[in-house]
């Protein structure tokens, strides 16, 4: 009987050593930028962006635009266009409704989305019913509308992402981020979002080897596609 055991037991270890799930480890890879990469950020609500983006954004402000879906409020509108100010990136609001962003796909569409080569959106996963509500929207338009070549880049805000395949070294514009996030002074006094966000992006540097990164998920249109299926 002991020796069944320590055969089966055996045949497991190797069946865990050699199962091919652990040999599908992603290694992230730095995400670049050539000049004449236009990028768009669509931020669920004011602080979004801020939150999963700002670095990016401000290492190449020229390369982006981002668009906040949501304001609920005046002062939050200020906050977004100050934390963007910040960033000099080109900035736009729709007015959807905050929690309501699911149902108005009417509002989203108009958004222009040509000449853009990469999307950033908050990941698929995010535990926010507004964030999940982009994916949704993207999906949709997507296949009404021929736009093959846009690669789809997931941020993070509420929820991680498990296996992101792209990073970038945002340790030489660290504070500019710490900054931006401060702009949303209504969020950051309610929850101590700076260090908590800038916390994250300290240990998605270290499993890079760098002082701080911020992690991205980046799909092929048709990669995305196909992740919405489920959906």
């Amino acid at each position: 009987m002991k020796k069944n055991f320590l055969k089966i037991m055996y045949k497991r270890l190797l069946n865990v050593v050699f199962h091919p799930f652990f040999s599908m480890n992603v290694k992230p890879q730095p995400l670049t930028l050539k000049e004449n990469d236009k990028c768009l950020v669509l931020a669920p609500h004011p602080d979004d962006e801020s939150i999963g983006c700002a670095g990016i954004m401000a290492i190449f402000p020229k390369n982006f635009k981002a668009i906040c879906l949501t304001h609920a409020s005046d002062y939050r509108k200020d906050e977004f266009e100050n934390a963007m100010n910040v960033l000099g990136v080109e900035n736009d609001i729709l007015d959807i409704k905050d929690k309501h962003i699911i149902e108005d796909y009417e509002a989203f569409k108009t958004i222009d989305f040509k000449g853009f080569n990469y999307i950033f959106i908050p990941y698929v996963y995010d535990q926010h019913n507004d964030h999940k509500a982009i994916s949704v929207h993207l999906n949709k338009y997507l296949k009404e509308n021929n736009l093959k070549d846009l690669k789809v880049v997931f941020y993070e805000v509420w929820s991680t992402m498990n296996m992101p395949n792209a990073f970038v070294d945002i340790s030489s514009v660290v504070d500019k981020k710490r900054e931006a996030i401060n702009c949303h002074k209504s969020q950051v006094e309610e929850k101590d979002y700076t260090s908590k966000i800038l916390g994250l992006n300290e240990y998605r540097g270290m499993l890079n080897n760098l002082g701080y990164a911020e992690a991205f998920t980046v799909l092929d249109a048709k990669d995305f596609l196909k992740i919405m299926k489920e959906f």
